[in-house]
């Protein structure tokens, strides 16, 4: 990684050197987001009711820091086989599934030794508790305004597993609560999201294919971060109340096919409060030449 996270004179000088390697990079990369669940594998983005376009921005060619400098986690990437035979349960979504509770990503039992846990996650009071196989699939933070509301933080962190990779383990006074925001009542309609009815903490999203989990209910050892759990991209950035120079690509809308945009601004009302001067790193610094244009100028 680079050694300062706010754009310096060196940041710039990685960025000129790796610029003719860039495009041909990102145009890869968008490529190969593209991916079908009925196939087994699953594009790894949340919120497919929000507008789409090229990913054609100022800064679209700006990635925060070079591809090369990232963990690298295939986009694509095949759901594993833990025991579950049947089709997908809520596939198509609704709460017309049969027997939910008994089928991934609830009460069920693998047909053979498949299923290995890696992880485990409980809600704060631990009445609700699940464990996941494997690594998850992807890793984001995401920006847009429900996630804010819905988890009353600034943005939200989450991990991406398919359903199949999922299985609870604890229900203790029937605590485990669903809330639809289709719906907007309490029942399980897919998606929907998972918490406990005793503490109320999130727990997790289901979706049709997937299972968005919430990394701060996983109980790590020493309380270290896997690298897979790490998010390689902010989404919906465009809606931030809080701008975060960690490095990792911004995208205004769906990773990797919505415009890059600079991790630090002087946009008002935004936090942090104090965001230094123009000459210490802002990638939209005022002034006769941007800094963006800087960069693209190199």
């Amino acid at each position: 990684m680079l050694s300062r996270v706010l754009p310096s004179a060196a940041h710039r000088v990685a960025l000129s050197a790796h610029r003719s390697r860039v495009p041909t990079a990102l145009v890869s990369y968008r490529r190969n987001m593209s991916s079908d669940s009925r196939n087994g594998s699953v594009h790894p983005n949340v919120h497919p009711e929000a507008p789409k376009k090229k990913p054609d921005g100022p800064h679209s060619e700006i990635p925060h820091p070079p591809p090369e400098d990232h963990h690298q986690v295939a986009p694509n990437k095949p759901f594993p086989y833990t025991g579950w035979k049947g089709p997908i349960p809520s596939q198509q979504g609704g709460s017309s599934e049969e027997d939910f509770m008994q089928k991934p990503p609830y009460d069920w039992k693998p047909e053979d030794d498949a299923f290995k846990p890696k992880y485990y996650s409980q809600c704060w009071c631990g009445n609700v508790a699940f464990e996941f196989h494997g690594d998850p699939i992807d890793a984001k933070h995401c920006h847009c305004k429900q996630c804010q509301h819905l988890h009353g933080a600034p943005f939200q962190w989450a991990v991406i597993f398919p359903k199949t990779s999922v299985r609870m383990v604890k229900n203790q006074n029937n605590s485990l609560h669903f809330f639809s925001t289709q719906t907007r009542k309490g029942i399980h309609h897919v998606p929907c999201k998972v918490s406990c009815d005793q503490c109320r903490s999130p727990i997790f999203d289901e979706g049709k294919n997937t299972v968005l989990a919430y990394p701060s209910s996983f109980k790590f050892p020493d309380r270290k971060v896997p690298l897979d759990f790490q998010p390689t991209a902010h989404i919906f950035y465009s809606e931030r109340v809080m701008e975060v120079p960690d490095g990792v690509p911004k995208w205004s809308g769906h990773k990797g096919i919505s415009e890059l945009l600079p991790e630090l601004t002087t946009k008002e009302g935004t936090m942090p409060k104090y965001k230094g001067k123009p000459d210490e790193g802002q990638i939209d610094s005022p002034g006769p030449e941007k800094q963006s244009d800087r960069y693209r100028s190199e």
